[in-house]
């Protein structure tokens, strides 16, 4: 989701920010490049820490930023990231936002603020990223760090970018996470490769029992049959191993913080 110049609401076939398309920090970016200082940017309820980046992004340009208090919140996630890494305005009960809205609109906004003409250029790269999908001609592994880590989208090269506290990735397609959605992200795709891992143990358990069945049926002399029955046991105590792991493994995010 974009917002462009015109109060224009687009939604764009872009990559996928934090695991989600439209993204919120996406329309945030793009209001604070078109508006500037003219900006409002309100984070309510929510799990893991979208729209951090984004609010950010206003902040930077001179726009103001509002919370909703992570004491109220059903999912403190997203107000309290957004509270460690933005100077935010306003933190406020929901049911107070509406009226600081109203009363926020009818002041005149502050002058915008002048940007250092890298990080404005970085900005509208992103924009263009989520309306064009075409992050390696935009150049954004050229913008940031490349590292070791790999996008669980496409597996493409993951570079980091910085925003004061805030650290972020994209890789060269263009999909974008903060870091606690890489790890969310991560841990969930080892889950689904051990859940493939399982499958195929248990599959080849079967076939490897069918064949002993075949042999013990049609080739009563000899000691094939009883070699694929021992391969198949032994197939069954490592497809146990794997399904105990599945069970043990834990998917993580950086709300693990919120857990008691």
């Amino acid at each position: 989701m974009l917002l462009e110049r015109g109060n224009k609401i687009l939604i764009k076939k872009g990559p996928k920010e934090n695991r989600f398309r439209p993204s919120i920090d996406a329309l945030f970016r793009s209001a604070a490049h078109w508006y500037r200082s003219r900006v409002i940017g309100v984070v309510l309820s929510g799990m893991l820490d979208d729209g951090t980046s984004g609010l950010w992004s206003i902040k930077r340009m001179g726009g103001l930023s509002i919370v909703q208090e992570p004491r109220e919140a059903a999912f403190p996630g997203m107000p309290t990231s957004v509270l460690e890494s933005v100077k935010v305005d306003h933190s406020a009960a929901a049911g107070q936002i509406p009226t600081l809205l109203v009363k926020l609109s009818a002041q005149t906004a502050s002058r915008a603020r002048r940007i250092p003409a890298k990080e404005l250029k970085r900005l509208e790269i992103e924009i263009m990223i989520a309306t064009h999908d075409n992050a390696f001609e935009m150049g954004i592994i050229e913008m940031g760090e490349l590292t070791a880590f790999t996008c669980p989208e496409c597996h493409g090269a993951l570079s980091r970018l910085k925003e004061s506290k805030i650290v972020r990735f994209r890789c060269h397609t263009g999909h974008a996470f903060t870091l606690s959605a890489l790890l969310s992200e991560v841990s969930e795709s080892v889950e689904d490769m051990l859940w493939q891992a399982m499958r195929g143990l248990e599959e080849t358990n079967m076939l490897l029992t069918e064949l002993g069945q075949h042999f013990d049926e049609h080739h009563k002399e000899g000691t094939a049959a009883s070699a694929f029955f021992s391969k198949a046991k032994m197939l069954k105590e490592q497809a146990r191993v794997v399904y105990e792991s599945v069970f043990s493994h834990e998917l993580l995010s950086g709300d693990l913080r919120f857990k008691k």
